[in-house]
């Protein structure tokens, strides 16, 4: 081979590599792309979330707390056909401590008391339109349905064992709705603070609930959950609870008040006592907008 042959050869493989680099450094500057758009732009975000209880076959079991399989399917079409996208509580505690990214229209669906009818009309219905919703357990109701051999999968709660089946959906997350503290009394109404009780006082029984209840559902789940709904919306107005819920691992919870809530980026804060619509048969559902 001739010199001049030698140095065209050079040459060549010089060029080949100039474009092996740059093709390389192009798909960096890529890669680097893909990773800063999972990085939510937005300083904060206006979230409605919608409340549900119970669900029936038909309308004619419809009452304030329980709305049909047809009504509740009617909904999730409409938040698609608006643009929103179910979210996970776990998903916006990451977009607040992370930045985390968000869709454009998050929304999210809860499903309090842990009624067994939530998986048998609503959970068919967010599989097929592949929607996210949280269901509050009432730990105490849970235990009664998984004793109970004569349970009536219309009216009574989750038992542990569908707990874990929807667990592993992908499209269910589970938050605290208190182990024993839903009910109503003279003394005391839900998990709220009962008249003459001390802060000590509060903060054991409060304690001691929450903790039991978390561990049942972490049991079945495998997952510590990290949202927490007020049974009634009553809660301490002094905030004495906020604290206490902190301390136990609880990063999100939810009130009663019919009302959209502002999360704000960097500011945990935010996450706590967030609003939500009481889905009645009578709710006009525009009104999340």
């Amino acid at each position: 081979m001739k010199k001049k042959d030698y140095l065209l050869l050079f040459f060549l493989v010089l060029l080949m590599g100039a474009g092996i680099i740059s093709y390389a450094d192009s798909c960096s500057r890529k890669a680097a792309g893909r990773s800063l758009s999972l990085s939510d732009s937005r300083d904060e975000i206006d979230i409605p979330v919608l409340m549900y209880h119970s669900f029936c076959k038909d309308s004619s079991g419809e009452n304030e707390y329980t709305i049909s399989a047809d009504r509740f399917e009617g909904d999730l079409k409409w938040l698609r056909d608006k643009g929103y996208t179910t979210i996970f509580p776990s998903q916006l505690i990451s977009y607040v401590n992370e930045g985390a990214m968000l869709p454009s229209k998050p929304v999210i669906l809860t499903f309090d008391d842990g009624f067994a009818n939530n998986m048998l009309y609503a959970f068919p219905l967010l599989q097929k339109y592949n929607m996210k919703a949280v269901i509050a357990l009432i730990g105490s109701e849970s235990d009664k349905s998984s004793s109970d051999i004569y349970r009536n999968r219309e009216h009574g709660n989750l038992n542990w064992g569908e707990v874990a089946i929807l667990s592993q959906s992908g499209l269910i997350e589970f938050a605290s709705h208190t182990y024993d503290l839903h009910s109503i009394s003279q003394e005391r109404k839900g998990a709220d603070r009962k008249s003459g009780e001390s802060s000590d006082q509060y903060r054991n029984i409060l304690t001691e609930d929450l903790l039991k209840n978390q561990d049942l559902i972490e049991k079945a789940t495998g997952s510590f959950p990290t949202a927490f709904a007020w049974p009634y919306g009553s809660y301490p107005a002094d905030r004495i609870a906020d604290p206490i819920l902190r301390d136990l691992g609880f990063l999100v919870t939810f009130t009663s008040y019919q009302h959209t809530s502002g999360i704000t980026r960097g500011e945990p804060d935010s996450l706590f006592g967030l609003g939500r619509y009481l889905r009645t048969p009578s709710f006009d559902i525009e009104k999340i907008i």
